[in-house]
């Protein structure tokens, strides 16, 4: 290689290492491989998710560490400490949270109605406000049931002060209830759950219908009305035997604010895929949705689940998808600072190309200059010095076909300074011979 180029790909070099250590201060460091989330008890419904969401993000080579908590209320104290990275919320549950600044919500994704049974062995019970007095179970602490029952008994005036409350989870509750030791109990699960079937099969248990649920609803903006049709259950024992109207709150995913934002939209990804389908209470591709958030909307968020992947994030894998996207990032600085480069490096290689051809019209310009008084042995060894150029230019010199001109100039020159020093070779011969 030439001294030209090698000091210019010397020089090229240096401006790209330039250019990636300046961008590398700028870059985004790569998503992490793992991230946790918090659901409830390891048989309720969020649990569930959360392991069909760990085997998709396996596949992505993403690890998805699960945090079992007593629900959503344990499940936001960790959230916002920072302990778990996402988490399963429950709406009505997010109190202080609400206005907090470190949260925010990713998505709605499915209903979560609020069931009120009761023995049938009460009487006239159509109001909340006739549980007054009774034995009731309104979830264990911590968990989302809990917060929205004590929020819903106090508009009724029920308070552990006139009525007895118990703090039990869903299983001790069914328990109790069927054995006559709590009057009512209030639980927060899916309508596929094994224990509702079952539930609303037992003649000595009824579901209670809240009559006034647009009240609620206006009064509380994250519940909404859900109606349980006639035979809806189980169209051959026609369960239940009649309409329910039940409240229902939303499960979001509510995220910690330092969540990678690649993960987050891969996480969203996947929620499309298990939580679109359709289900008893929505339509196919209602969920996951912008809507109902009691915890305000990430921005990105809610633009994915607007717009969707992007063009990269449909056709490659997360990871390829992630790479090539920060390699584009990468490379607009670098592009930037290229750019001046291959503006000033064309100069300076002319430069070079040129200063090789006049050192070497500097050599030929110097013997010009004394052919006239050269004695016979200083012209003979200017013919040497010619030849030699002459090689030198032939074997190490590679000329760009646009200096061909040029180079071609100065053979057309040597050839004439040569002819002018075998002239005065001849003409010092002669007169040699002639003396």
């Amino acid at each position: 290689m030439s001294k030209s180029k090698y000091f210019v790909w010397l020089l090229f070099a240096a401006v790209v290492i330039l250019a990636f250590f300046t961008t590398s201060k700028f870059l985004k460091p790569a998503p992490p491989k793992s991230f946790s989330i918090a659901t409830g008890r390891s048989d309720g419904a969020y649990y569930h998710f959360a392991k069909i969401y760990q085997k998709l993000l396996k596949k992505e080579k993403i690890t998805l560490n699960i945090v079992t908590t007593a629900g959503s209320v344990e499940a936001l104290k960790l959230l916002d400490e920072g302990k778990v990275d996402v988490a399963f919320v429950q709406g009505g549950t997010a109190g202080k949270y609400v206005k907090d600044g470190r949260l925010s919500t990713l998505a709605s994704i499915f209903y979560e109605p609020l069931w009120l049974f009761y023995s049938t062995n009460l009487k006239n019970i159509n109001y909340l406000y006739d549980l007054k007095g009774k034995t009731i179970s309104i979830g264990e602490n911590g968990s989302g049931t809990k917060a929205l029952s004590e929020l819903l008994l106090k508009e009724n005036d029920i308070t552990p002060s006139n009525t007895n409350i118990k703090y039990l989870n869903s299983h001790d509750s069914i328990k109790q209830l069927k054995n006559g030791k709590i009057d009512a109990l209030f639980m927060v699960v899916s309508p596929s759950s094994s224990n509702i079937k079952k539930l609303l099969s037992d003649k000595s248990i009824e579901l209670f219908s809240f009559k006034r649920a647009l009240a609620y609803k206006q009064k509380f903006l994250f519940l909404t009305d859900l109606t349980l049709g006639e035979g809806i259950i189980d169209l051959k024992h026609n369960i239940p035997s009649q309409d329910k109207i039940l409240l229902a709150t939303t499960c979001a995913l509510v995220q910690n604010n330092s969540f990678n934002p690649e993960l987050m939209k891969l996480l969203l990804k996947i929620t499309k895929k298990v939580h679109s389908k359709k289900t008893l209470f929505a339509d196919e591709g209602f969920f996951p949705n912008a809507k109902f958030a009691q915890i305000p909307m990430n921005e990105d968020a809610k633009i994915y689940l607007l717009k969707g992947d992007s063009f990269l994030e449909k056709i490659f894998p997360f990871r390829i998808a992630v790479t090539i996207n920060r390699l584009i990032i990468f490379l607009i600085p670098l592009i930037t600072l290229l750019l001046p480069f291959f503006k000033g490096i064309l100069p300076v290689y002319r430069w070079r190309i040129r200063y090789k051809i006049y050192k070497w019209y500097g050599k030929l310009n110097k013997i010009d200059k004394n052919i006239e008084f050269m004695d016979l042995p200083e012209v003979q060894n200017s013919i040497l010095k010619i030849k030699e150029l002459q090689k030198e230019i032939k074997e190490q010199t590679n000329i760009p076909l646009s200096y061909m001109g040029e180079y071609y100039n100065l053979q057309l020159h040597i050839d004439l300074i040569l002819k002018k020093l075998n002239n005065k070779k001849i003409l010092l011969e002669k007169n040699n011979h002639t003396v």
